[in-house]
C-alpha cells in the first residue's frame, strides 16, 4: 500500500504546484495591473476583487503544499541567526496585501528590548507570524485590534498573536491544530482548516511549543501608550529556544 501511496502524493505536489500556482501567481499579477491601470471605477472594484479571490486561494494552495511536504519530509529547516522583527515585519506585509482579509482591523507590536539574536528559518516562522495573523483577521470583527508581542521568559523566546474578537470555543483550545479543524463549524470563513496544523508542525520542528487560550482583561503591552484594554479575544503563543547567538568575531570567520 505505501508503494501506491508515495507516488500518488508526489504526484498530486507536483500538480498543485504547477497547474495551480503558476496560474495563480499570474492572475494575481494581472489582476494587479489592471487595477492601476485608468479604468472606470466598477471595473477597477472587479480587478481588485479577482486579485483579492485570487490571493486567498493562492493561500489555501500554500497551506496544502507546505502540510504535504511536512507530512512527507520534504522540509528542511535553513536555521540562520536573526532578529525577529524582521521576520514579523515581512508577515505583516505578506497579509496586509488582501484588502478582503484585513479591511480597517489595526496591528500593534511590542517587542522587549532584551530579545536577543534567535536561530530559526525565516521563510517558515514568517508562514507560522501569517497564518496566526491571517486566522485573527477572519474570527474578529473589521474594527477589531490584533496585538504582537515578544519577550523573554523562563529562558526562551514568547511570540504572542492576541486579538479582541469573540474567542476560541470552551474545550477547542487544543482541537483547533489539528488538521481540517476549523474555529467554527459550517463557517463561511474561508479555509481549510490547516493554518494552526503548518503552525504546530513548524514551531515543534524548532524545538519550540505552541498553544491557544482565551484571554479575559488582558494587556499583552508592557509601554503604557500600547495597552489595550481588552475584556475578551484569543491568544496564539509560542516559543523559540534562545541558544547562544554568535559573537561579531565568530561572524567575521
Amino acid at each position: 500500500m505505501p508503494m501506491l501511496i508515495w507516488p500518488l502524493r508526489n504526484g498530486l505536489l507536483a500538480a498543485l504546484s504547477h497547474d495551480l500556482r503558476t496560474p495563480l501567481t499570474v492572475m494575481i499579477g494581472l489582476a494587479e495591473s489592471l487595477a492601476m491601470s485608468p479604468l472606470p471605477a466598477a471595473s477597477q472594484e472587479t480587478a481588485l476583487a479577482i486579485r483579492d479571490e485570487s490571493l486567498r486561494m493562492n493561500t489555501l494552495v500554500n497551506n496544502l503544499l507546505d502540510m504535504a511536504r511536512i507530512q512527507s519530509g520534504e522540509i528542511t529547516l535553513k536555521r540562520e541567526w536573526q532578529p525577529i522583527e524582521e521576520v514579523i515585519g515581512s508577515a505583516i506585509r505578506s497579509t496586509s496585501a488582501s484588502n478582503w482579509l484585513w479591511g480597517t482591523r489595526k496591528i500593534k507590536v511590542h517587542i522587549a528590548p532584551d530579545v536577543p539574536l534567535l536561530e530559526f528559518d525565516s521563510s517558515l516562522i514568517e508562514r507560522v507570524l501569517a497564518n496566526l495573523l491571517e486566522n485573527a483577521a477572519k474570527y474578529t470583527p473589521l474594527d477589531s485590534h490584533i496585538q504582537i508581542d515578544v519577550r523573554l521568559e523562563g529562558g526562551e523566546c514568547l511570540v504572542t498573536v492576541a486579538d479582541d474578537g469573540p474567542g476560541i470555543a470552551p474545550g477547542q483550545e487544543n482541537a483547533i491544530f489539528e488538521k481540517f479543524a476549523r474555529g467554527e463549524a459550517e463557517s463561511a470563513t474561508p479555509g481549510v482548516g490547516l493554518g494552526l496544523a503548518i503552525c504546530r508542525a513548524i514551531i515543534e520542528a524548532h524545538r519550540g511549543k505552541i498553544w491557544a487560550q482565551n484571554v479575559v482583561q488582558h494587556t499583552s503591552f508592557s509601554h503604557e501608550s500600547d495597552k489595550i484594554a481588552k475584556q475578551h479575544g484569543a491568544e496564539f503563543v509560542f516559543t523559540l529556544p534562545l541558544g547562544t547567538p554568535p559573537t561579531v568575531s565568530a561572524l567575521e570567520l
